[in-house]
């Protein structure tokens, strides 16, 4: 089977195999062409399957790593059971090795699907909704301007503080996360700015009469820009009912606010899943303790640099790594459960990992566990232009 990036010709086909996968309807007229790279897979000649691939940089411990991000997954019915995914995830693979990039990204239909190309569940963010009904609490707010494109600059680089914040967060530079046509497209994104005019919270919603305001996004850089925002959409009060917050965590800003209203509620969406494609790298960037700490861990990941046993000794934040082939090791991954423990930021203990699929213990491992407590993670971009 040929795995290869897709031709402009070839675009047609890939959405009508796009179309098929997911149940959208094609319109010829509009489905002309994809503008980002699509990795294709092809049965004597014809493309049966197909994935859209993104670069990004994303925080990691206050370290920007390489990022890749699939979406579009997709294969023809009729071609399925023929190794298609499988031979374009082993690709993305060896792309990812060539091409330095340490860690992937996608938004999984299956958890388990994905784990046999060492993906796991990261972080499952929910959604909360809140009754206006129960917000009287929260002073009404005007202090905000509506972007309209003209602030780029001033909202990417705001956006930006926000991705050292939380572990995963990709960089922003440019329009395609943003709408700058509001009115037209019903897409509203307001920016708050503090008592010296700098920016330092934002949030974009729609407004779905009359049931909800829905809130695509919000961040903030401290409680005032929280509130003014929120307080702010207290203004749809009367002709919607609830406020809706998506890719939220336990602990992030807007669950904190939410956790003191009565009759609130938490959706639960399937999150993201990540996989690593440079442990050694990977390892290199984490933030480690001050005090003194080794630990040794047996990666059974298939990809050639990351199989072996990994040698961690970390002091004043920093660590040193090194890889051997065998010997004695402290606890044993594999690609799955590495993704889980190693990115997700969960915060686990010896008792609770020996419960992760993939991850044995030799002994306690207390060194490695202390190298990667709970931190605040959250991958939340999207792939797809505005």
């Amino acid at each position: 089977m040929e795995v290869r990036l897709i031709k402009p010709e070839e675009a047609v086909a890939y959405l009508k195999i796009s179309a098929a996968s997911f149940i959208w309807k094609f319109d010829k007229e509009v489905d002309k062409e994809v503008e980002i790279p699509v990795l294709g897979a092809f049965h004597e000649g014809r493309l049966i399957a197909g994935v859209e691939l993104f670069d990004f940089k994303c925080n990691y411990c206050g370290n920007l790593l390489n990022t890749l991000v699939l979406s579009g997954v997709c294969s023809q019915p009729e071609y399925r059971g023929m190794g298609a995914i499988r031979a374009i995830f082993d690709d993305v693979g060896e792309k990812a090795v060539q091409n330095d990039i340490t860690v992937g990204f996608l938004s999984p239909f299956s958890i388990s699907y994905y784990e046999k190309f060492g993906f796991a569940n990261l972080n499952r963010t929910f959604v909360i909704k809140v009754p206006f009904a129960n917000m009287k609490h929260i002073p009404h707010s005007n202090d905000v301007e509506l972007f309209t494109g003209e602030q780029l600059e001033e909202i990417c680089e705001l956006h930006n503080k926000c991705v050292f914040r939380e572990n995963l967060m990709t960089l922003r530079e440019d329009k395609k996360h943003f709408c700058t046509t509001p009115l037209e497209e019903a897409d509203y994104t307001y920016i708050h700015r503090d008592s010296q005019g700098v920016a330092d919270g934002y949030m974009r919603f729609r407004v779905n009469r009359p049931n909800d305001v829905l809130v695509e996004e919000l961040f903030v850089l401290n409680p005032d820009a929280l509130y003014s925002l929120v307080g702010f959409l207290r203004n749809y009060d009367g002709i919607t009912k609830f406020i809706r917050v998506k890719k939220q965590y336990q602990g992030s800003p807007f669950a904190c606010l939410a956790d003191r209203i009565t009759e609130t509620v938490y959706e639960y969406d399937n999150g993201a899943a990540g996989r690593i494609y440079n442990l050694k790298k990977l390892l290199e960037n984490n933030a480690y303790p001050e005090e003194y700490g080794r630990f040794s861990i047996l990666s059974l990941d298939n990809l050639e640099q990351n199989k072996g046993i990994f040698d961690v000794e970390y002091q004043h934040g920093k660590a040193t790594v090194t890889k051997r082939n065998e010997g004695d090791y402290d606890i044993s991954l594999t690609a799955p459960a590495a993704a889980r423990l190693l990115l997700a930021g969960e915060g686990h203990t010896a008792q609770t990992a020996v419960y992760i699929n993939g991850a044995e213990l030799k002994n306690s491992a207390d060194d490695f566990f202390r190298a990667f407590p709970h931190r605040p993670t959250r991958f939340t971009d999207s792939c797809w232009s505005i």
